[in-house]
């Protein structure tokens, strides 16, 4: 065996190994009485579950894909003796494709014991094959750029919507793959039979036919759920089509989203359905009225409460179903998500029924609608983390601000969650106190209530400052007791110099800061269109007066494909030296060194996608920085779309972490190894070399690619170093 241990030395600037951050979960949170065991995982709002052993190891992983970032994470199955549970791997989502969008999930459609990855291509799908071992990692071999069908005459796309979930199973039992979708018009189920066994006779192939436009022989109401069951009309009575195009009266109906999910839920050889639609938040179960598979025998029945036995699911938009083993005692359970982007649930959005049956008749019983997210921090959608001493106790609290939550029916509502720090300076333990701060949710203030905080007033306590959709800066006056913490609105509103109430364009995002230098704090506001104005503080500690110095400080624009940036600044001072981190829209951290207030200085970029988190983040982009534990090493609290928060800690040698100067997400895999390596995560070509530990060279690389994977057969069993051209250092060691 090959042991592959990862040092990361970056040789750039001296500040380099001060600013290199490693994924952490190390400071406690607890809510509810419960210690969050994945606190810092990020949240998730609309998920799609499957399953792939992404380590080959023998146990089956989760791969959670949200469709509302296009973010996968991958769940790492952990068995301890008897026990087991899920741990996230921060670094695994390099392994896969890039630029996934709408849908994900698996199939071992080869029948090789590893599953193949599907995914959304324009109007259809795309397949991915499983080519990777426990030896080379993980690795894909793109299929084609889309499967195909043969509509009884032209060989076209095999359409999907991108709304759609279609159900990839096999129908009839011969151990290929096929596929039941709806139709362009949503009226009916389509079936594309998999030719794989009828041609070859084994099921290495993705091959499709149209075999049937109305499986189940049912049909959709176009203007309803309703399903209207042994429908009369042509689709249903003709079987194998001969024409699969649109008849003439459907040319004007559109096909608005569904999700099919395809079981045997009876333990009678057919399958059932699943089905859940864009414009409704419950799921519909269809019984299959037939005995033998691949017969189109019609649904007899349709449950509209599904599953009726227990707590029926009811998402506000777009439920999806997923059934899978998600508590390791080999029953697959039934996991229920909304599959609508952003106008559905958002915390509060993974329903969980675990199976007491059997996976031939399975019993649903629901266990709870927070699946995962009860671990972690999760606050619907747009988290924007601030670490401050709000209670003045001299503990460092956590607020977690967000774009919005949806309420039922599609309301959205603006909150600041509170965890109070309830430790030690060096040793902090983060309480949840109030989900909603000031009851915001309910004050009427706006959407995106984006907090700073700092004494404005020289009482020693600290004061609130809220940004908000309409670019307004809104002003609370600490009134806090010993006992109780508490903020007074203030009806005067924070003026400028010209006696102006002070407002940027759109969706404020304020922090107080002194930024020259002078005592005072002073006023930093990102906002939509992605620069920072800056409002000096002319006043005094008592009294500030704000004076508009700035519509764009430093030159900082984080616009990104369009007009909208949607910065959110984050200056902070380390070592005397001024530095300054900009959250954005495209998910990325912008990270500016060496800050000074000269005039009209134009900062300095030293990283546009600071520790590459773009590809984790999805997008509302947020970054904080704070010393919670009074340790030698600062932590970063990033917030994103998914509502939660991920925590990186200041731990040089880590591979995922990154210097000041260069994004660094290069990660080296299997991890152990024995046979090959893989790197993933550098840009551009480069030069690598393998030598020993006495200096020895072993190996040379010329013009290496990301992706690119080494064969260390000829290696003996040691210890040796992989070093890249920009001086990233790899030590390896091999048994």
């Amino acid at each position: 065996m090959k042991w592959l241990i990862i040092v990361i030395v970056l040789n750039t600037m001296p500040l380099s190994a001060q600013f290199q951050f490693n994924f952490s979960n190390a400071i406690q949170v607890i809510s509810d009485g419960q210690i969050l065991d994945k606190a810092w995982d990020g949240g998730l709002n609309t998920p799609q579950f499957s399953t792939l052993d992404y380590n080959y190891d023998g146990l089956d992983d989760l791969l959670i894909f949200d469709r509302s970032a296009n973010q996968l994470r991958v769940y790492k199955a952990i068995q301890n003796g008897a026990n087991f549970s899920y741990e996230l791997d921060p670094r695994a989502h390099l392994f896969f494709p890039p630029n996934l969008t709408y849908r994900l999930t698996t199939f071992d459609y080869d029948q090789d014991g590893k599953k193949d990855l599907f995914c959304y291509a324009v109007g259809g799908i795309m397949a991915y094959r499983n080519v990777g071992s426990a030896s080379s990692g993980l690795q894909w071999q793109a299929y084609s750029p889309y499967l195909v069908s043969d509509y009884e005459g032209p060989v076209l796309n095999l359409y999907i919507s991108g709304a759609d979930i279609p159900a990839l199973v096999d129908v009839e039992g011969d151990g290929d793959m096929d596929i039941l979708t709806y139709h362009i018009s949503g009226e009916y189920l389509q079936y594309h039979q998999n030719q794989s066994q009828e041609l070859y006779g084994h099921s290495d192939s993705l091959i499709f036919v149209l075999k049937n436009r109305c499986w189940g022989k049912y049909r959709e109401d176009v203007t309803s759920n309703s399903l209207f069951l042994n429908d009369s009309s042509p689709y249903c009575n003709e079987g194998n089509v001969s024409n699969p195009e649109l008849k003439p009266n459907e040319a004007a109906k559109a096909h608005a989203g569904s999700t099919v999910l395809a079981l045997d839920l009876d333990n009678s050889g057919v399958l059932d359905l699943v089905l859940g639609d864009v414009a409704y938040g419950n799921l519909i179960r269809l019984m299959n009225g037939g005995t033998a598979p691949n017969t189109n025998s019609p649904m007899v029945s349709a449950d509209y409460n599904f599953p009726s036995n227990s707590i029926a699911a009811n998402v506000q938009l777009f439920a999806a179903a997923y059934f899978l083993d998600v508590d390791f005692d080999s029953n697959k359970d039934l996991i229920v998500a909304p599959n609508a982007n952003n106008v559905s649930e958002n915390e509060n959005s993974v329903w969980y029924y675990k199976n007491l049956g059997t996976n031939q008749a399975p019993t649903f019983v629901f266990q709870e609608n927070d699946f995962l997210q009860q671990e972690m921090i999760d606050h619907g959608f747009g988290s924007v983390p601030l670490v401050v001493d709000l209670n003045a106790d001299g503990l460092l609290d956590l607020l977690v601000a967000n774009f919005f939550a949806y309420q039922p029916v599609l309301d959205k509502v603006s909150r600041i969650a509170y965890y109070q720090n309830m430790g030690t300076n060096v040793s902090p333990e983060l309480l949840l106190i109030d989900e909603d701060l000031l009851n915001l949710s309910s004050a009427n203030l706006g959407l995106r209530l984006l907090p700073a905080v700092g004494d404005l007033n020289g009482d020693g306590m600290p004061d609130l400052l809220l940004g908000n959709d309409l670019g307004q800066i809104i002003y609370f006056l600490n009134s806090s007791t010993p006992t109780n913490l508490s903020f007074q609105l203030q009806t005067t509103a924070l003026v400028d110099q010209n006696n102006t109430p002070i407002q940027v364009p759109l969706f404020s995002a304020p922090q107080l800061f002194d930024y020259n230098a002078d005592g005072l704090l002073d006023l930093l506001i990102g906002h939509k269109g992605g620069t920072i104005y800056y409002y000096q503080n002319t006043g005094s500690i008592s009294a500030p007066q704000f004076s508009l110095v700035s519509t764009n400080l430093g030159g900082v624009s984080v616009q990104s494909n369009g007009p909208d940036g949607f910065s959110v600044p984050h200056f902070f001072q380390y070592q005397d030296t001024t530095y300054l981190f900009v959250g954005a829209l495209d998910g990325r951290i912008h990270f500016y060194d060496s800050i000074s207030v000269a005039a009209n200085q134009i900062f300095h970029e030293r990283s546009e996608d600071f520790l590459g988190l773009s590809a984790q983040i999805g997008a509302y982009a947020s970054a904080c920085v704070a010393n919670l534990d009074n340790d030698a090493h600062l932590e970063l609290y990033v917030g994103q779309d998914l509502g939660g928060v991920f925590l990186f800690e200041n731990e040089p040698g880590s591979d995922l972490s990154a210097s000041v100067g260069q994004v660094m997400k290069c990660v080296i895999y299997p991890n152990p190894t024995n046979g090959s390596i893989q790197i993933k995560g550098i840009t551009g070509q480069l030069s690598a070399a393998i030598y020993d530990l006495t200096g020895q060279h072993l190996m040379a690389f010329d013009a290496i690619t990301d992706g690119q994977t080494f064969d260390l057969a000829h290696l003996s069993a040691g210890t040796y170093l992989f070093v890249l051209a920009n001086g990233q250092t790899t030590l390896f060691c091999k048994e």
